[in-house]
């Protein structure tokens, strides 16, 4: 019987993957609300002994088993780094420093084996920076390019770096999460990405597969206009696909099928305030549109967030696995 792994491989290597499209998730916040077991993360976790934070490890590992077993879900990722959703305000998904992920990551092995696909998460190239830094940091695209370009190539090498890491305490694949884009498009002209982000993000993608690595990219906003240059680097999945910046998945799959595969696109918002009828079409027009031939896979298109209610998520998962079928 086929492993959710090897149902996830076959997917983003456009094969047929079995009885039903495969699933993966960014990022699954409503662990209490959904199998009724609550992550130990952030502030929480910071403040724990050496020894109460491998019994933290462990549970945490046996709760994101229990949201795959559940869901029916091949891929997850990893408990990533520090980041916030506002300036001063930490995010609740995070674990202090790179050793404390690389310890879950090694626990969650242990626990599941090689069950699930497992993703490193990491930023390894130039993103959109926070909204304090928009003006200035445009300012220096223009007026100070040799030190960007000296950035890119530091935050490419500590990708590099923290990719190995996470890949040799048992991670499968990479996400590369670094927004470009807005709704309406990128922020940086095509003549940037050109210059600042796309010579790096290719860099990433050849030495990461040499590392016998999955490489998966993740954007939000519409990105219509540069995917084709993702592709050219040899990027083999894009996860979001964003619905609310007009990103048609059904579309893209047939335009590009097979030299990337998706992932994604169900509208994280809809699932938060939808109805059932409208979360079931919204599957069925997806999943229908995108499950023939591999190269899709299921999810939302961004984390599932607090706020989204666990019913509501139960209702994508009984769509995805009705439409789903081969």
């Amino acid at each position: 019987m086929m492993t959710p792994k090897e149902r996830f491989l076959k997917a983003v290597h456009f094969q047929q993957p079995g009885d039903h499209v495969a699933a993966m998730e960014l990022e699954f916040q409503i662990t209490k609300e959904y199998v009724g077991r609550e992550l130990i993360l952030g502030e929480t976790f910071a403040a724990l002994s050496a020894k109460e934070k491998q019994y933290a490890h462990h549970e945490n590992a046996l709760t994101l088993i229990a949201v795959q077993e559940k869901a029916g879900l091949d891929a997850l990722k990893e408990l990533g780094g520090y980041w916030e959703e506002a300036p001063g305000k930490p995010a609740f998904m995070w674990l202090p420093s790179m050793e404390d992920r690389l310890d879950f990551v090694r626990t969650f092995k242990r626990e599941a084996g090689e069950t699930y696909f497992l993703c490193g998460n990491l930023g390894a190239t130039l993103a959109i920076p926070d909204g304090n830094q928009l003006y200035s940091f445009s300012q220096r695209l223009f007026e100070e390019p040799g030190e960007i370009h000296k950035e890119c190539e530091a935050l490419l090498q500590k990708g590099l770096e923290d990719g190995q890491r996470l890949l040799e305490a048992g991670c499968d694949g990479i996400i590369n999460a670094s927004d470009i884009a807005f709704n309406t498009g990128t922020f940086f002209s095509p003549a940037m990405l050109d210059e600042f982000f796309f010579p790096y993000f290719e860099r990433w993608v050849r030495q990461t597969k040499r590392q016998g690595a999955l490489t998966i990219w993740h954007t939000d906003g519409n990105i219509n206009a540069v995917l084709g240059r993702a592709v050219e680097c040899g990027v083999e999945a894009i996860q979001c696909i964003d619905p609310l910046a007009g990103m048609d998945i059904v579309a893209l799959k047939k335009a590009w099928y097979p030299r990337v595969a998706l992932i994604g696109n169900i509208d994280c918002a809809l699932l938060q305030t939808g109805t059932c009828s409208e979360i079931d079409q919204a599957v069925k027009v997806t999943v229908e549109g995108c499950r023939d031939g591999g190269g899709y896979v299921c999810g939302g298109c961004n984390a599932i967030f607090h706020g989204i209610p666990a019913e509501h998520y139960q209702w994508m998962v009984e769509a995805r696995m009705r439409y789903g079928a081969a």
